[in-house]
């Protein structure tokens, strides 16, 4: 069998400042972002041209020079998205500097941990409150080679040590500066190669200390190159941003509508999600959570419809997944997923602006639940999957294009790849890091001919598709020595209502458990009803997960209120579930699972 690998259309820059050039020169006065940073929710967007926002960096490449940024140092990024993020960040790089981003959720300690292991020569802070996550290591930060601070917000003088400087924002990268010449501009792009840096990123931290992820310009823009035909967006496109720019994923989709010429509504906080829709976006790209929130709504105003009317959409839902995915060619199947369309599809494109084409995922697994409802109403899905350590990018489902549930999609033909003894997944490739910011994070990374150990297990599928079967660390070993990869399983009953989420438990026991996160609505219902919710939901998570095998079905249950998201202890700042806080959390009630006739009804 032969794999098919994704179709390339390569830029003809190859670092990102010859790219922002490029596209300034080329569409100068199109609008490349929509700001919605107004001081009211109904305030317009702020629009910044492809021109406007090259000379934003032009400016902070010149004010952070004469701040004292060189080639070689650092620039802690501790703040929310926003244009003059990404300026400064790529005046750093024509610097040949290196920016560090990090989550603005991170708490005080975390970032502080982080940025004396950076060692920053700028650090870049949205205003007081990130300030005061690093203000107790200040002198420290100062002594290991601080020289300046950037805030969107002021900053008191006396905040920071002697020594150090306060910038605004707007002195560096807004009008109050001054942007470098033609020449200076164009000496400094020119003298970026491939090996400088792009950005350092740090992984999530789940099972010990995040590690920095150094990314080259090499990786970013493969990576833009890969998904350059794959997601089918051209210059009229107008896509939704929203995910942070501590993300790789962000700087994905930010730097392929730089490259392609497109525009962006950028939306700078996460109650303004829902309202960038109203601008009639034609994709968006986010992590699966955003968009189960629209089927699980979707789902309960169903729920709540008159019966006969409810089993009818219900039926027509199903027959709108068995022509769109399954490919039946039933005139009664087809009738019904035009009402499908009709009854649910419409209202839905209309709440996501009218104009929709596609909706991108990436960051975490889509559940074959939400694939199968989009795809089902004519909205396609298309899935791609990577991680920082390859700039986000392994491989991408098409556009236009065959796409499969709880498929990974067709590699790029810039990795190399092969499978160990046990399935992990090996990558070698101009999309990998050059390095990490600890030299002892390199170990065992690589085998010993270059190929990147992803940790995750995955196979070639009969189309010659990539499908992912979960991380190799989480396989779970029971005490009867059978062994589950526990994500597939997680995924099917996160995808089915009313779970919100699942993680498997069940590590050296006889069996296997599982927590589940259920909406506290839907348990108050149960209650009223009288019912027991850990005996009512078990049958419901077995019948979810009827595919595999007797022995990897839970035969306990314990139920977690809400929604992962709902536990911020839980997860990562990229919504991923944290396995040992979910224990921690649960406790006892774990040990309980598998004690005789006692079983936890929730925690």
């Amino acid at each position: 069998m032969t794999t098919p690998k994704l179709e390339m259309k390569r830029f003809p820059d190859r670092t990102l400042p010859a790219i922002l050039r490029g596209t300034a020169r080329r569409r100068p006065h199109a609008v490349f972002l929509r700001v919605l940073d107004g001081p009211a929710r109904n305030s317009p967007p702020r629009d910044v041209t492809f021109a406007a926002f090259e000379r934003g960096v032009r400016r902070a490449a010149a004010s952070l020079f004469r701040a004292g940024l060189r080639a070689g140092d650092r620039v802690l990024m501790l703040a929310d998205n926003s244009p003059a993020w990404q300026e400064i960040s790529l005046g750093a790089q024509a610097l040949r500097a290196e920016p560090a981003a990090l989550f603005a959720s991170l708490a005080g300690e975390p970032a502080r941990a982080i940025a004396l292991r950076v060692k920053p020569r700028v650090a870049f802070v949205s205003g007081p409150v990130q300030w005061e996550k690093l203000a107790p290591s200040a002198g420290e930060l100062a002594a290991a080679g601080l020289v300046a601070v950037v805030s969107t917000e002021p900053l008191a003088a006396d905040a920071v040590p002697p020594g150090v400087r306060v910038l605004t924002a707007a002195e560096v990268s807004g009008d109050e500066a001054t942007p470098l010449d033609d020449a200076a501009w164009n000496a400094l792009v020119d003298g970026v190669g491939e090996e400088d840096p792009f950005l350092m990123i740090f992984t999530s931290g789940t099972t010990g200390r995040p590690k920095g992820v150094r990314l080259p310009q090499r990786s970013i823009v493969h990576a833009v190159d890969a998904g350059n035909l794959a997601v089918g967006t051209t210059e009229a496109d107008l896509g939704v941003h929203f995910l942070p720019f501590a993300h790789v994923a962000g700087h994905d989709q930010f730097f392929l509508a730089l490259a392609q010429g497109h525009a962006l509504v950028l939306v700078l906080k996460r109650e303004d999600i829902e309202r960038s829709f109203g601008f009639g976006p034609t994709y968006a790209f986010s992590v699966p959570l955003i968009y189960d929130r629209f089927r699980t709504t979707v789902e309960a105003k169903v729920d709540a419809l008159r019966p006969l009317v409810r089993r009818v959409t219900r039926a027509a839902l199903a027959a709108g997944v068995r022509v769109r995915v399954e490919g039946s060619k039933s005139p009664w199947d087809r009738i019904l997923a035009r009402l499908a369309d009709r009854l649910v599809g419409t209202p839905l494109r209309e709440k996501l602006g009218g104009r929709i084409r596609a909706l991108f995922s990436g960051g975490a697994p889509a559940s074959p639940a939400l694939f199968r409802f989009l795809e089902g109403l004519g909205i396609p899905c298309v899935e791609l999957y990577g991680m920082t350590e390859t700039g986000g990018m392994v491989s991408s489902n098409l556009l236009h294009g065959k796409r499969r549930p709880g498929c990974a999609g067709v590699l790029t033909p810039d990795h190399e790849v092969r499978f160990d003894a046990d399935g992990e997944l090996l990558l070698r490739g101009p999309l990998l890091l050059s390095g990490y910011l600890e030299p002892e994070d390199m170990a065992g990374a690589f085998t010993a001919d270059g190929f990147y150990r992803t940790g995750d297990r995955a196979r070639i599928d009969e189309e010659g598709f990539l499908r992912v079967e979960g991380r190799k660390k989480h396989l779970l070993v029971l005490s009867t020595g059978k062994k589950l990869a526990p994500e597939p399983l997680e995924q099917a009953i996160s995808g089915t209502p009313p779970f919100n989420g699942a993680v498997l438990l069940g590590e050296g026991r006889p069996f296997v458990s599982a927590a589940v996160f259920v909406a506290p609505e839907f348990l108050a219902r149960l209650a009223a009803e009288g019912r027991d919710a850990a005996e009512a939901l078990l049958p419901v998570v077995r019948s979810a997960l009827h595919a595999f095998s007797d022995y990897e079905k839970p035969h306990k249950i314990v139920i977690i209120p809400g929604s992962p998201a709902d536990h911020p202890t839980m997860v990562t700042p990229t919504l991923k579930v944290k396995r040992d806080a979910v224990l921690a959390y649960l406790g006892p009630n774990v040990a309980a699972l598998y004690e005789p006739r006692v079983r936890p009804a929730s925690a």
